[in-house]
């Protein structure tokens, strides 16, 4: 795999991390900060980042050859982490996060040696489908078949999700919302 690849795979999947968000306090006391604080703070500085890479045309390693003159997928991905993280139950945002970050990659790889088939749809859902149950089931305040009703409506949103371009909008970002409010709506019936 090459370097540049490599590099973009392994920021994509320490995104999984981000549920870790929710150990952070809700009241930072000492600083009187509160927690969505930082998510807007994390956004604002991504975004001012950027507009000095786009108004000073920087580029670096990990950056694809359509992002030196339209908005990096990074900063995407940022937008939707933080609004995933902001707007959505814990074990939703928990389930989009982990998803996109690791299943993602994995369906790019996939992609990259063999092109968009069957096998990579399958593996993809699979994938998808079982990392969304095992944090659904560690996280999340359903039985068992709830878990696995939100995580076939995850998996089954996501990565349709990933294949469709949406203008100058990266599939980070739309591979976090979609699902996500795809299964928030599903919690309505659970």
């Amino acid at each position: 795999m090459e370097r540049q690849i490599l590099v973009r795979r392994v920021m994509h999947a320490l995104i999984a991390l981000a549920p870790l968000y929710y150990l952070i306090p809700v009241e930072l006391s000492p600083l009187g900060v509160k927690r969505w604080m930082l998510l807007i703070a994390f956004l604002g500085v991504m975004i001012a980042f950027e507009a000095l890479r786009l108004a000073k045309g920087i580029t670096f390693m990990g950056l694809r050859p359509h992002e030196k003159t339209q908005i990096a997928s990074f900063v995407w991905a940022a937008a939707g982490v933080v609004l995933t993280l902001w707007l959505f139950p814990q074990e939703i945002a928990s389930v989009a996060l982990v998803g996109m970050a690791l299943v993602d990659p994995l369906a790019g790889e996939m992609r990259r040696s063999g092109g968009k088939d069957i096998r990579t749809v399958s593996v993809s859902l699979l994938a998808y489908f079982a990392l969304a149950l095992f944090v659904l089931v560690v996280v999340g305040p359903y039985e068992l078949l709830g878990c696995a009703a939100l995580a076939a409506v995850g998996a089954a949103l996501a990565i349709p999700s990933e294949w469709f371009d949406v203008p100058h909008v990266d599939d980070d970002f739309t591979m976090l919302l979609v699902p996500a409010l795809g299964m928030t709506a599903l919690t309505l019936l659970l």
